[in-house]
């Protein structure tokens, strides 16, 4: 049963973090742990998590903030469960991020996290609904509020991560897939296809490959395709349903060519980026990009850049296989963070083109500013579109073209085309007339007419954006290279302990929540502490507020003092301690 965690609200007269010496409690509220406290545990909204639970009556749920700050803490350090774990119950700077004032309360089993997870896990698999993605969100909008950042202005990036896969040769994929469905079967199966199986069932597939001649590669591709051509036809009766027989089935489709009396192993480079690349990770795909092989995802990482902003906050964290376009990462976010924020200019590399991502920002009136641009660039011999000055410069069907030698002409639309007709006249005088102007001014005709289309119209103005750019003398794209190693960095190699991007995204959203924590609390203690070292946030949580409390409050402070100063310690409570806290 569901219920939601206001309990970190009630401090304890009497707890583990009371009874430090001051100067460690105004060190810990002073810590990256209060500040994860108050800028993140606080504002995360357990609402939505309730759909996780049974409407019954029965035991509560241990807290959802707590349980979702662990994954996020996990993520933001690199931690194993059971680093996480022993962080939760030994480390006090942990405790205190999760509201947990005492050594001794709310102790659970690592089982409830496993259990929390798998509940996520299934809950998008059959709605689509990330509810970790939710909260990130909303405590980032919560944080932007609370700052007065500015969105107008972002920036986007993307970056490769794998998955916790091994690389496997093709040889060694097809065996291990062979093994697993000899696991799938049954034991009459089992029996049935022992011949058939024995060769590749005395020991791993790393084995197997190992024993492999150097030239033989072909016939054992053969034998194997044989083999799965069988199996496929003779066990859909019984298997259609499982997994392990629908993975054979695509990796036999994806490897071979089967012909009515004729079976071929396809060519390497026949073979599908988006082939099975493990097992235990079917969405994974490979990638290869400049001259590296990549197997796994793409994470695209969006972020605030506007430069009056004090701090810059992550946004958005979306997760696809690495094969996915960065055109297309760009139409998916658009909608969305125009919708959270006042977007109107979004900062990206060249790998951004697309006519996806051209269309979005169009319907979405944002400004695309690119730093370069991906595709042929315009030759050299020729004046291009892009020198043409367009009216309007940033968007929509243009109303004047202005040649590089300042004559203008109007736009109009043809059956097929736009067209800009420029005087004969003038063109005749004009040394590029013939030689680098791409109009054309005809035998017969008073005008000499330029004909293009509104895609070109759009690449032309991106370019004259990034020319812009690149002539200004502040970028605001550059950084949010850093943001992606920040986002990297707490996995080796770019690696996760992960499969599936239904947990690549969990963790990376992770990461990212964490790389806003610890932004903030550098601004928060930049700005508390300008020219003196020792700190002036309050040891608590939240500024008290005394004259809203009951009387009960105030005795229990006065029963506290005194029990204090009867057993000779020094009182380490505020003159005037509330019996409750505002949060």
């Amino acid at each position: 049963m569901f219920r939601p965690n206001d309990r970190h609200l009630q401090i304890p007269i009497i707890s583990s973090i009371s009874q430090l010496p001051e100067a460690y409690r105004e060190r810990l509220a002073t810590s990256w742990a209060g500040t994860f406290y108050r800028e993140f545990f606080m504002r995360i909204d357990e609402a939505p998590f309730a759909v996780l639970y049974s409407d019954k009556a029965s035991r509560p749920n241990v807290p959802v903030n707590q349980l979702v700050s662990l994954e996020f803490l996990k993520a933001g350090h690199g931690w194993s469960d059971e680093e996480l774990f022993d962080a939760l119950r030994f480390d006090l700077q942990v405790r205190y991020s999760l509201g947990l004032w005492d050594l001794g309360i709310d102790d659970f089993e690592l089982r409830t996290v496993y259990n929390f997870r798998r509940r996520l896990t299934h809950h998008m698999q059959e709605t689509g609904t990330n509810l970790l993605d939710q909260a990130f969100e909303h405590v980032t909008d919560a944080q932007i509020a609370a700052f007065g950042l500015r969105t107008d202005k972002q920036r986007m990036d993307s970056t490769f991560v794998a998955s916790n896969i091994r690389e496997l040769s093709r040889l060694q994929l097809l065996v291990e897939v062979l093994q697993r469905v000899q696991r799938m079967l049954q034991p009459t199966e089992q029996a049935h296809y022992a011949a058939a199986f024995a060769p590749y069932l005395k020991g791993s597939a790393g084995q197997y490959v190992y024993h492999v001649k150097t030239g033989t590669t072909a016939s054992h591709l053969q034998a194997i395709g044989e083999l799965m051509q069988q199996l496929v036809t003779e066990l859909v009766t019984a298997h259609a349903e499982e997994a392990t027989y629908q993975m054979l089935v695509r990796v036999f489709g994806e490897h071979f060519v089967a012909q009515a009396s004729s079976l071929t192993a396809k060519p390497g480079q026949d073979i599908s980026a988006d082939s099975l690349q493990a097992p235990d990770d079917p969405e994974a795909t490979y990638r290869s990009k400049a001259g590296e092989a990549h197997k796994g995802y793409v994470a695209n990482v969006t972020e605030t850049c506007h430069p009056e902003n004090p701090v810059q906050l992550i946004i958005k964290v979306q997760t696809a296989p690495n094969i996915t376009d960065d055109g297309d990462l760009f139409a998916e976010a658009v909608p969305a963070l125009v919708a959270r924020t006042d977007l109107q200019e979004l900062h990206t590399d060249g790998g951004y083109n697309g006519q996806a991502a051209d269309a979005a920002a169009a319907a979405h009136d944002v400004l695309h500013i690119q730093s370069a641009i991906r595709g042929a660039q315009p030759s050299a011999e020729r004046v291009s579109l892009a020198e043409f000055a367009i009216a309007p410069a940033d968007r929509g069907t243009p109303d004047t073209l202005t040649c590089p030698q300042g004559q203008s002409a109007p736009v109009s639309a043809s059956r097929k085309h736009l067209k800009a007709a420029f005087d004969i006249n003038q063109c005749r005088d004009c040394p590029l007339l013939g030689t680098r102007c791409p109009v054309d001014p005809g035998k017969h005709r008073q005008h000499a007419v330029l004909r293009f289309s509104q895609h070109q119209i759009d690449v032309a103005r991106r370019r004259q954006r990034c020319a812009a750019e690149r002539a200004s003398e502040h970028h605001l794209r550059p950084a949010i290279e850093a943001t992606v190693r920040s986002v990297k960095h707490p996995f080796p190699g770019g690696k996760l302990p992960v499969r599936g991007r239904i947990r690549m995204s969990m963790v990376l959203i992770g990461s990212c929540a964490m790389t806003n924590v610890r932004r903030i609390h550098r601004y928060v203690r930049g700005r508390n502490r300008p020219n003196s070292a020792k700190p002036t946030a309050h040891p608590w949580p939240k500024p008290y507020q005394p004259d809203a409390q009951p009387f009960c409050g105030r005795l229990d402070i006065l029963m506290h003092r005194l029990l204090c100063r009867f057993l000779g310690l020094s009182c380490p409570m505020p003159s005037r301690l509330p019996w409750t806290i505002t949060p």
